[in-house]
């Protein structure tokens, strides 16, 4: 039986080395995941790298569709809703190989795979599970998350926008203003968070989405950002959008409860989603550092560029390690709860809530380093870092919204 180490407990408790998981304990399945993932990646995504630039929206949803098609949408899916139902180890395996070429793909696939799918099927009823997650999971329908609100941001609870009951009681009509909701371009599912009458705590909904028959909302333009150019960011306006009470996504004032679990499980993730892109920056700095030759001796010999390659092979190497014994540690405890005769449901999210101080650290601490990979890797390349011909100076734009 393996030595459990609970949340938070790495603090006060010794830890033996054989219960500490690493990318080295990763299955042949896993390792062959990862393998499939990144062969997809280098082909799709790396090799075109470029287009992501140029706010190409429609090849990063191009892009999400083959992914889909390919199973990567569903690893965390139950298999009952037509997905793959892997671990969670898995699932964060699947994010960081998928996230490292393009923070506009990284963007799109964390929205749709965790905040856009995963609160359906935490949180979902039966029937709203069997009517939702089987599409979003193949890639059909995009999923989007419209949570933050001009005066609402970290302080989610404090959103304006509002859900009114019909008088027959069939019906929610929701009206407010949402902002930077990523997939928002191309979605088909939005989970829209809205407060009923005076309610201390906001309400989860349902909507589809249909722009030929837009029930209300309206999209405002694509944002114009510093990276991930190519993830579509808009506002999202609802006026009187009609939502069936059964579409209600938990209960009437769950939404707090939802959007803060939802969050725990997406700082992990995002940490996972750093790492393909700081080991991508130290490949290709290490490849132009023994390329580049002054005063007759390749820059990589020189002190001053060891200790930057050093210092990011470390960094790397530490939120890596960081990464996946959480995730194992969270996968234990979920198991666990199964035999104790939780549902699926219950025990996902009660094993990652009970490592929510690890999601955060590993959120702050992984975000600062690929920030600080990525800052490294455009000296090692000199001016060439500051020319949009080489990778780094996209890198480092993309990876500055991961600390935000």
């Amino acid at each position: 039986m393996e030595n459990i180490t609970r949340g938070g407990q790495f603090l006060v408790k010794e830890t033996a080395c054989e219960d500490v998981f690493s990318p080295e304990d990763f299955s042949e399945e896993q390792q062959m995941m990862a393998e499939a993932v990144t062969d997809f990646v280098d082909r799709e995504i790396w090799a075109h790298k470029p287009r992501f630039e140029t706010k190409d929206f429609a090849f990063t949803e191009e892009i999400m569709r083959k992914a889909g098609e390919l199973g990567f949408l569903s690893v965390a899916v139950p298999e009952q809703y037509e997905g793959m139902g892997m671990g969670f180890v898995s699932t964060v395996l699947v994010c960081d190989r998928i996230s490292g070429a393009t923070g506009s793909v990284a963007t799109a696939f964390g929205a749709h795979t965790g905040i856009g799918t995963m609160p359906i099927t935490l949180y979902g009823t039966e029937e709203q599970k069997q009517k939702y997650v089987p599409k979003l999971a193949s890639g059909e329908w995009f999923g989007a998350y419209c949570l933050t609100e001009p005066g609402a941001g970290s302080d989610a609870n404090s959103g304006k926008t509002k859900a009114v009951l019909s008088e027959d009681g069939s019906y929610y009509k929701i009206s407010g203003q949402k902002m930077w909701i990523s997939n928002a371009g191309f979605c088909n599912v939005m989970i829209v968070f809205a407060r009923i009458e005076e309610d201390k705590n906001i309400t989860g909904f349902i909507v589809p989405f249909d722009p030929e028959n837009p029930n209300g909302i309206t999209l405002g333009e694509e944002e114009h950002k510093l990276g991930i150019r190519s993830s579509s960011t808009r506002q999202v306006f609802f006026n009187d959008t009609v939502v069936p009470v059964e579409n209600m996504l938990s209960e009437r004032g769950n939404g707090f409860k939802i959007a803060m679990n939802a969050l725990n499980v997406g700082r992990i993730k995002l940490a996972a989603a750093c790492l393909d892109a700081q080991r991508r920056v130290i490949s290709e700095s290490i490849k132009y550092a023994n390329e580049r030759v002054q005063f007759k001796t390749p820059i990589s010999s020189f002190g001053a560029i060891k200790k930057k390659l050093a210092d990011m092979a470390t960094n790397c190497y530490a939120g890596e390690s960081g990464t996946y014994r959480a995730s194992r540690d969270i996968e234990r405890r979920i198991q666990i709860r199964e035999t104790e005769g939780n549902s699926h449901q219950e025990a996902e999210l009660k094993g990652v809530e009970e490592y929510a101080i690890e999601c955060a650290m590993l959120k702050v601490a992984v975000s600062e380093h690929t920030q600080d990979c990525t800052d490294e890797g455009i000296q090692i390349f000199g001016g060439m870092g500051f020319s949009e011909e080489t990778p780094m100076e996209s890198a480092w734009r993309d990876a500055r919204i991961s600390r935000i």
